[in-house]
Parts: structure tokens; sequence; C-alpha cells
């Protein structure tokens, strides 16, 4: 029975999926595998003291509604007809060029730009020159002038701002550029941590040995990953960023298809890099000087890396999946099956 709780234990990880999502549009609503999960509300763009656009999120979908200008209005006002058939040229003529069937896609009008993730981590990006967030359900609570905690039944994200933000009974304000994030798993929760710290410089989803099956994330110190090679056992990505920011943590979600083994060996500019102590070291990416460091950290859904770039100019790293792991997981779990099957016999004859 050891070999088949081994082979259970082994099975498990396989069964889970880290995966990405997918937008769809339908009578002007967009839906997706993970959003809007939670997120309710709306947040409405001003370019200029003019009102650009609103972003509706509902419970089951999201909606984006662009605004007409003060004279189209009046023009329109007293012909419902002509106002829907505008509108639906407009987000037509908005969202032409724009794949809704992958995992993230950026919207811009007017000046103001709205970058939608439909990944595990919920997020979404916002650029105007004024944000207001108006009939939402929240507890807020402020953690920073710049930075809200927002709160209600099994959700919570953080909004974050570069500017101070303003929050009164009916709305919150904020200027230039708006982040709402939110982490799915519990595993992810200290995360947030890092989110709120600005430690943590971005985050590449990768479902599946396909360079369609990646979205990457950037949070904090214009930090880029970019996939350099993907080959079964081993993925190759490029990272860069900010002289000037400091270290930051790169989180690397991997699918199941992907997890080949939890024995992994990382290298940073070719050379091996040493697991951190825990996920508290791991979170502090500047505690070690100049040493990078990784953690793998396993979820219901999958596993994720951790991984510290102490300082930036443009580095890679190398993700191996180390073979004789694979071998002795396979051998493991060709036991447990051999261990029920003779189980069974055992019992029939019984």
């Amino acid at each position: 029975m050891k070999w088949f709780a081994l082979a259970i234990l082994l099975i498990m990880p396989l069964a889970s999926a880290v995966d990405l999502g997918g937008f769809q549009q339908c009578d002007g609503k967009i839906t997706g595998k993970y959003l809007p999960a939670g997120l309710e509300g709306k947040i409405s763009c001003y370019e200029k003291g003019e009102h650009i656009m609103d972003i509706i999120y509902n419970n089951d979908s999201i909606e984006i509604s662009i605004q007409f200008f003060d004279v189209l209005n009046k023009v329109i006002e007293r012909n419902q007809f002509l106002k829907e058939e505008l509108e639906k040229a407009l987000m037509e003529e908005a969202l032409a060029p724009i794949n809704l069937s992958g995992a993230s896609f950026e919207l811009g009008y007017e000046g103001c730009i709205i970058e939608l993730h439909d990944t595990p981590t919920r997020f979404l990006r916002v650029r105007s020159d004024e944000i207001v967030i108006s009939d939402f359900d929240y507890e807020i609570n402020r953690t920073s002038e710049n930075m809200l905690k927002l709160q209600k039944t099994n959700f919570s994200a953080t909004l974050f701002s570069y500017s101070p933000v303003e929050v009164n009974e009916s709305c919150i304000i904020a200027k230039n550029e708006i982040m709402i994030v939110s982490f799915s798993y519990t595993e992810e929760k200290k995360i947030e941590d890092a989110f709120e710290e600005r430690s943590i410089g971005g985050e590449i989803t990768i479902a599946d040995y396909d360079e369609n099956k990646v979205d990457y994330i950037s949070y904090f110190g214009n930090v880029s990953v970019s996939l350099s090679e993907i080959k079964t056992g081993k993925i190759v990505l490029d990272v860069s960023g900010d002289e000037k920011s400091g270290g930051k943590i790169i989180k690397i979600n991997l699918g199941k298809n992907v997890c080949l083994t939890d024995q992994l060996k990382i290298k940073f500019d070719r050379d091996v890099i040493k697991m951190a102590d825990n996920l508290e070291d791991i979170l502090n990416p500047d505690d070690d000087g100049i040493t990078p460091e990784y953690y793998i950290v396993q979820s219901r859904d999958g596993i994720f890396l951790l991984v510290t770039i102490p300082h930036f100019s443009t580095h890679q790293l190398i993700i191996q999946f180390v073979s004789g792991s694979v071998i002795e997981k396979t051998v493991a779990i060709l036991l447990g099956f051999l261990t029920i099957a003779v189980a069974t016999i055992y019992l029939f004859k019984k």
C-alpha cells in the first residue's frame, strides 16, 4: 500500500490544471473563464474632462460602453434607434482589431486604454486622465494613500494607483492609471503582500508547450518576461526591467501538461540557482544581495514558481525538468496500478 499511496500522491498534481481562459463576445457582453469572478461595479474613463468610456462589471459578464460627446448626444437623445445603432457601430470599430478569443486583450479609445487578462490571477489595468469607480458593494480598506483593499463575500482584490486615491461614499477616484488584481488561490494570498510592497515585477502563465498557451502580466518596474524557447522539458525566458527599480519577484505559473515533474533545475544566466528556505524568504527579493533564488509552491490547480531577480538589465531564465524523476514517477504510478490490480484479484478470490 505504500507504493499505492505514493502513486496517488503523484497522480493528483497532474490531474489539476493551471490554465488560460479565453474571452468571448456576444450581444455586446464579454465573458471569460475567470472574469468577472467577483468584481462588480462601473469604471468610467475621462480624458481632458470628457467622459469617454464605461467598463461595467456584472456578476456574469463585462460590458464596455463608448460614450458620445455632448453635441452628438443632443442629436440622438430623442432617437433611441439611432443611439443604439451608433453605439453598436462605435463598439465594432473599437473592438475590430482585438482578438477576443485570446486570454488577454488591450482596448484603446480616445486616449483611454483598458488591459484585461482572463487568467487565474484576475487582472485589470486602466489608463486615463481620470478614472471613477462607482455602483460597487465592497468593504473598502485603505492600506496606503494610493492603495485600497476591496472585499466582500468570497472575494478580495487590491487596487493600486501611482497617484493618491480619493474615496467617498459613492465612488473611488484615481488619476492616470489603476491596477486591480485578485489572486485566486489560498497559497497565493501572501503574494498579495508582495504586490502591496511593489516587489513583484510580473507573472507569466505557461499552460502548455505551445507559444499560443502563454500569457504575461507586467506589474512593477517595467518588468517584461518573454518566451525565448519552449520544448518538452525545457523553457527559456528572457527577463528585463528598469535598472533603477531594485530587485523584483517573477511568478511563473505552470500548467499540468508542462509539469513533467516537480523536480526542477533553474538557471539564471546559465548558472544554476538554489531554492530559497521558505516562502517568506523568496518574498524578499533583496535579502540575499545579488544572488537569485527560486521557490516552488504547490496549489490545488498546479504549481507556480517564484524567482527573485536581484538586479535588472536583460537576463535569461532556464527551467528544466529533471528527467530522472519523470521515470521514477512513471514507475511509482505503474506500481500503484499494479497494487490495485493485485488487491482486486485478492478480493475476488476471497
